[in-house]
């Protein structure tokens, strides 16, 4: 391969006489007093062979026949670009057949609603803490009835552990926590769950609920419930969940009749 020299020419152009035109000046030698010396210096069109090796790093061939550049020689690492290739294109298809698949199946919002059941038992009774105070005692068992509707026609709904709390006005006397449960698609399912308390502590709280269960207007309770609820579309990656706060107000009132302490009124709504 050799190496391509540049080359310069030389090129003489005669300026036009400012007189007459004469004929014989035609085969006179341009070397006249009055021809101007004009030199043009050609570029050539194509870089150097030098410069050519210089940015190759052994990875472009020049062609002096048709003196065009190559494409990189292929190196061992392109099978893992392929690999990569492959991957980001399965993972983009993938994630484009969730989204339809989820837009074709959305499931709907729940429906939580909740009722109380029965009081099973309410029983106050005076006697003195482990400290020697004096106080009421408070030992109740309740029932309440969740109705979900789940609208879904495709995927169940998994209810977390649901919190149930039993309020007299800001104080929070019994607490419980259920099981995981589950609902089906298309389908409306009514669960039992269960709040109650032993033997707990009143103090001055008592004496005042004891008097209202023997009004006619009733012992005001507040029964507040938090579920959260999910639908698995998609394992953990479409995985859409719903947060429910419900909330009770019921009046109790003492049956002598049945010698037993009975819900008079209930209300119940969704918070959130």
């Amino acid at each position: 391969m050799e190496k391509r020299e540049e080359h310069n020419s030389n090129y003489f152009v005669e300026s036009p006489s400012s007189g007459f035109h004469d004929p014989e000046s035609e085969f006179q030698s341009p070397s006249r007093s009055d021809s101007a010396l004009l030199v043009v210096a050609c570029v050539d069109e194509f870089p150097r062979y030098e410069d050519l090796l210089r940015y190759s790093e052994n990875k472009c061939v020049y062609n002096e026949d048709d003196e065009k550049m190559s494409m990189p020689l292929p190196s061992p690492d392109s099978g893992w670009w392929i690999v990569l290739q492959i991957s980001w294109r399965f993972l983009f298809s993938f994630g484009v057949a969730l989204l339809v698949f989820y837009i074709a199946t959305q499931p709907p919002h729940p429906n939580i609603s909740l009722r109380i059941g029965r009081i099973n038992q309410f029983l106050l009774e005076e006697g003195v803490d482990s400290h020697g105070v004096s106080s009421m005692f408070l030992t109740s068992n309740c029932s309440v009835e969740l109705i979900v509707d789940n609208k879904s026609n495709v995927f169940g709904l998994h209810i977390h552990p649901p919190s149930i709390k039993f309020f007299f006005g800001p104080f929070n006397f019994a607490k419980a926590h259920g099981t995981k449960l589950y609902a089906s698609s298309h389908e409306s399912t009514t669960f039992q769950l269960y709040i109650g308390t032993k033997n707990r502590a009143m103090y001055g709280a008592g004496r005042e609920m004891e008097d209202m269960l023997q009004s006619k207007a009733g012992l005001p309770l507040i029964l507040r419930m938090n579920i959260i609820s999910d639908f698995r579309v998609v394992w953990n990656i479409i995985n859409p969940k719903y947060h429910h706060n419900v909330e009770c107000l019921l009046f109790l009132s003492f049956n002598e009749k049945h010698d037993q302490v009975t819900v008079v009124r209930e209300k119940c709504r969704l918070v959130s």
